[in-house]
């Protein structure tokens, strides 16, 4: 396993969108929100002679909820983000060792240790590691490179000892 890792995360509008929806769409809230949007809309077709022109109207926002509407919201919202939080205006710089995680940007430099994350989740595009319920780095794999499957080796063999959660990441097995 190699020792350090290090790489520069540009925050966009996208990644935090990106990390936004997972999170939202991966907790009960979000999952029940959907499984409500589609009752109303399955409600909406079914019934759709048969209920009052105030029914509709709700059943289609109810519908439209958390399929179209939240999305769009939450994409302008993280927008909004990137351009007021200061720290984003500037790459951040992350180096993964031993020690833990260390961002960096101009002066200022913090180190969580790896014990006290709680979770860390692979995305298609993402690697989300959670030091709370809903505050995480995001380290984009486009910003990774090549080297993410270097950067999951190091996040699984670092935590292997403490109780930080993994989902979504798997190793290749070794072959003896």
């Amino acid at each position: 396993m190699k020792e350090e890792i290090q790489f520069s995360v540009q925050m966009t509008a996208g990644e935090v969108y990106r990390f936004t929806i997972y999170h939202l769409y991966h907790k009960f809230s979000g999952i029940f929100g959907i499984c409500l949007s589609l009752m109303a809309f399955i409600i909406l077709i079914t019934s759709f002679d048969s209920l009052t022109d105030q029914s509709r109207v709700i059943l289609i926002l109810v519908a439209l909820w958390f399929t179209i509407l939240a999305p769009i919201i939450l994409f302008f919202r993280a927008k909004g983000q990137v351009k007021r939080n200061k720290s984003y205006q500037k790459p951040l710089n992350y180096q993964l060792d031993h020690a833990g995680i260390t961002v960096s940007q101009d002066d200022v430099k913090q180190t969580i240790e790896w014990e006290n994350l709680m979770k860390i989740v692979e995305t298609k595009s993402q690697f989300l590691i959670y030091s709370s319920n809903i505050h995480a780095f995001v380290f984009p794999k486009k910003a990774v490179g090549e080297e993410c499957s270097v950067l999951r080796e190091m996040l699984i063999g670092y935590t292997e000892k403490t109780n930080v959660r993994l989902k979504g990441m798997k190793m290749k097995q070794k072959e003896d």
